[in-house]
C-alpha cells in the first residue's frame, strides 16, 4: 500500500476512525455520525492509504481493528474527548437555553439532595439534558480529568492535585438510631452513652465517614468485635432503621431522616463536615454546568436549615 505524503489524519478522519471502533461495522458508524455508509468507506480508504497500512480486517463478526489501529486507539483517545468536549461547549455556547450538563456525586448527595437540585434546574432550564452519575469519592478522579463529568460533588477536600475543590457548605455531623431502640436505652448523663451497649454499623474502605464513626464507637465504648460493616451510608441507615445498631451521618442525610422512625444527636465532639464541588483543573465547566453549579450555594442554605450554617465568603 502506497504511502500518500499528506498529514498522517484529520479530525474527520479521526472521527471516523473512533466510530467505526466503537461500533464494528461500517452502516452504525455511518449512524453515529449521521453520513452515508460510502462515505465512511471512502474515509477508512483514503486515511489507509495516507497512513500506509491497514486499520481494519473484515471477519465474520464484523470489522476488527490491526495491531496498528489499537495502538492508535490508544493515543488517539484523549484528542477525540477533546474534540467531542470543543462540539459540545460549542453547541452549548451558539444555543445557550440547551446543552447538557453531566454531573458525579456520591451516593448520600445522590440521594438526599441532588432531587431538589434536578427539579429547580428543570423548571429554570427546561430544554437542558442533565446525566446523573453516582460515583464513591475515589471514583471521582478518573470522571473529572477523562471529561466524562463536567463537575462532582462530595464531602472533604479532594486530595488530587489536577482536581479544584470549591466549598459549598458546611454542617455538623450527626447520631443515627432508631427511635425504638433510644426508647429502650438506658438514661445517661451524656444522651449519646445510652447507646453504649448498642451495636454500631460501620463503614468499609477509605470511605471518610468511617473515621468519624469509628471515634464515636471508641468515645462510647461499644462492644467489641467485628459487628457489621457495609459500603454505603444508606445500607447503614436501613440496618438502623431495623434496629441493628446506630451509625453517624452526615447533615444533608441527617435532614432527610424520617423523625418518627429515627432518632439524630448532633455529634458537637466532631468537626463540622463540608460538601464541595470538585472540577478538574485543565478543564474548567462549561456554561451549562456553570449555571448548575451558581444554584447549589442558594439551594443548599434554604434546604439544609437549621441542620447547616452557610460559608461566609
Amino acid at each position: 500500500m502506497a504511502r500518500d505524503t499528506n498529514p498522517p489524519m484529520n479530525l474527520r478522519q479521526l472521527e471516523v476512525f473512533q466510530a467505526v471502533l466503537q461500533t464494528g461495522n461500517m452502516s452504525a458508524a455511518a449512524r453515529l455520525l449521521c453520513i452515508t455508509p460510502s462515505a465512511v468507506s471512502k474515509a477508512v480508504a483514503h486515511t489507509e492509504l495516507q497512513l500506509g497500512y491497514r486499520l481494519f480486517l473484515r471477519t465474520p463478526s464484523g470489522l476488527t481493528p490491526t495491531p496498528e489501529a489499537q495502538v492508535l486507539a490508544t493515543e488517539s483517545t484523549g484528542i477525540y474527548r477533546q474534540l467531542d468536549a470543543l462540539k459540545r461547549t460549542a453547541r452549548n455556547l451558539a444555543t445557550s437555553d440547551s446543552g447538557d450538563v453531566r454531573l458525579a456525586a456520591i451516593p448520600s448527595i445522590t440521594h438526599e439532595f441532588l432531587p431538589s437540585l434536578l427539579l429547580h434546574h428543570a423548571g429554570q432550564h427546561p430544554h437542558v439534558g442533565v446525566e446523573v452519575r453516582t460515583l464513591h469519592q475515589d471514583q471521582m478522579t478518573q470522571a473529572l480529568l477523562t471529561r466524562s463529568v463536567d463537575f462532582g460533588l462530595g464531602f472533604y477536600k479532594h486530595p488530587h492535585p489536577q482536581v479544584a475543590s470549591d466549598l459549598l457548605v458546611s454542617g455538623k455531623l450527626y447520631l443515627a438510631v432508631a427511635s425504638a431502640v433510644w426508647a429502650r436505652a438506658p438514661r445517661a448523663v451524656q444522651p449519646a452513652a445510652r447507646l453504649a451497649q448498642v451495636p454500631v454499623i460501620r463503614l468499609v474502605g477509605d470511605d471518610p465517614m468511617r473515621q468519624s464513626i469509628d471515634e464515636i464507637a471508641q468515645r462510647l465504648g461499644s462492644p467489641a468485635g467485628p459487628g457489621i460493616q457495609v459500603q454505603t451510608t444508606r445500607l447503614a441507615l436501613e440496618l438502623v432503621r431495623r434496629g441493628m445498631g446506630w451509625t453517624v451521618v452526615d447533615f444533608l442525610t441527617a435532614k432527610g431522616l424520617d423523625p418518627a422512625q429515627m432518632m439524630t444527636l448532633e455529634l458537637h465532639e466532631l468537626a463540622p463536615m463540608s460538601l464541595y464541588s470538585y472540577r478538574a483543573r485543565a478543564f474548567p465547566p462549561g456554561l451549562q454546568a456553570t449555571r448548575m453549579l451558581a444554584m447549589l450555594p442558594a439551594l443548599l442554605h434554604h434546604a439544609l436549615q437549621p441542620h447547616t450554617r452557610p460559608v461566609k465568603r
